[in-house]
């Protein structure tokens, strides 16, 4: 592993002498202009998914695109004076994920808007606040693993995140990770990121790619 200074994983990010094979360094404005991109189809296709759940391969389809954007974003560094790095986990969710489903309103909001585009009956509001729950828990382990500059997250990781919260309708307590270079909380007990969705998605990747 390279050297690598801890600041502060949550709110400060992670600085590395020299970035990771795959890592593509470019700049901050870059990789902030790039989440303006991803922010729309990232949170209004992870709150339709939480909602209605993985029901059939249209499903899948939705939460591949949703990790492959996360994905390509956990690769982009850049370069201060001190060496590379990637915004931290708090600045990753604030700019993917607040600007469109920081309040149950807006939640509300992607589920009719969800629903009207792809033919679906209104979804139950008693919902929304199931989708709530589950989607603090889930940007949280995202934005974690993908503000990691030290380790490398990958797709299938990243939809396994979200079926193992998905699958528990909430109901954990704040992800733990154990240091700088941890990928995956601690203190989730049968945390398989190999497993279920994520070996579906191996499979499937294996066999495309």
């Amino acid at each position: 592993m390279n050297e690598v200074m801890v600041i502060n994983r949550e709110t400060n990010g992670i600085i590395i002498a020299k970035p990771l094979v795959g890592q593509i360094v470019t700049t901050r404005r870059t990789i902030e202009e790039f989440i303006w991109d991803i922010q729309v189809p990232v949170t209004n296709n992870t709150v339709y998914l939480i909602s209605k759940g993985l029901a059939g391969e249209w499903d899948y389809l939705r939460l591949l695109s949703v990790c492959t954007r996360l994905y390509y974003l956990s690769k982009l560094v850049y370069r201060d004076k001190a060496g590379f790095k990637k915004l931290s986990a708090a600045q990753y969710r604030k700019q993917i994920f607040e600007p469109h489903a920081e309040t149950q309103d807006e939640i509300k909001a992607i589920l009719y808007k969800m629903c009207k585009d792809n033919g679906d009956e209104k979804l139950d509001d008693d919902n929304n606040d199931l989708v709530g729950k589950c989607l603090m828990i889930i940007e949280k382990l995202w934005c974690i693993s993908i503000a990691c500059v030290c380790e490398q997250i990958y797709i299938p990781e990243l939809a396994y995140a979200f079926e193992y919260v998905v699958k528990r309708r909430g109901e954990l307590p704040a992800p733990v990770f154990g240091g700088a270079s941890s990928l995956f909380p601690d203190n989730y007990e049968n945390y398989n990121y190999t497993e279920g969705i994520a070996e579906y998605f191996e499979d499937v990747m294996g066999s495309i790619f």
